[in-house]
């Protein structure tokens, strides 16, 4: 009786979490060319229409260990042959573009759906500079800030149940500074998914002294600091976690 009740709150639980979820990620995702073209965000104009254009992958080994030579250095102007002040994260910045180049790909054979003609060529433009990039960069912070919540619910569930969990994805997924964020190519939301990563392995590294938890701390905080240079205290955490496991011995 008690496994049967406890099966079906864990039922009750995931089906919530769900609809958190899917609630978040509709937030958003909706209307994800808001600004029609405008690029309203400083940061993100600069991203999408001067730095962005000019990443491109390596022709050779040589070239890409060369920092002045390597089109993936947007710290440094090749045709002018001088540096440049990228001051953002590189790891988003990468990832924007990359799902730029994915998005173009699958218009061709997304055409053959019955989606709407705006929403084709808005993947057709997807690898193209300051709205294309600008649009592909935006949904891929909604996808990140929605794997925010989904950790939040991890890392809530670990400290304080289930529900404790939820509470934190519910908060979070309706928190209008976090969907108001994820609406531009910015770097904050990227930062926030990966430092909530790294305090999740951080968690998980004092309570199981397990390798998946410092895996995780790891990846979290070197991402983090990675898409934005001030996430760079979360290095404490992986550094805590190690002392206070040992301390617990």
């Amino acid at each position: 009786m008690q496994a049967e009740s406890r099966k079906s709150t864990t039922l009750v639980a995931y089906v919530i979490l769900g609809a958190v979820i899917l609630a978040g990620l509709a937030l958003r995702t909706w209307n994800v060319r808001f600004d029609g073209g405008l690029n309203s965000h400083p940061d993100e104009r600069s991203t999408t229409c001067f730095y962005a254009p000019t990443i491109g992958w390596p022709s050779s080994v040589d070239e890409f260990l060369d920092p002045r030579r390597s089109p993936l250095n947007p710290l440094w102007d090749r045709q002018n042959d001088r540096r440049r002040s990228f001051t953002y994260g590189h790891f988003p910045l990468y990832l924007g573009i990359l799902t730029g180049e994915v998005l173009s790909d699958l218009a061709k054979p997304a055409g053959l759906l019955p989606l709407p003609a705006r929403s084709i060529e808005m993947m057709e433009r997807a690898n193209t500079a300051c709205e294309g990039l600008a649009v592909a960069g935006r949904l891929m912070m909604a996808l990140l800030d929605t794997l925010t919540v989904f950790l939040l619910f991890l890392l809530g569930r670990r400290l304080y149940g289930s529900y404790g969990g939820i509470l934190a994805a519910t908060l979070y997924a309706f928190t209008a500074q976090a969907v108001q964020l994820s609406h531009f190519f910015a770097m904050d939301p990227a930062s926030t998914t990966f430092v909530v990563l790294a305090v999740y392995g951080g968690v998980l590294m004092v309570q199981e002294r397990s390798w998946r938890g410092a895996l995780l701390a790891g990846i979290g905080a070197g991402l983090a600091v990675s898409s934005k240079f001030s996430a760079l205290p979360v290095l404490a955490v992986p550094l805590t976690a190690s002392f206070i496991a040992g301390w617990r011995g």
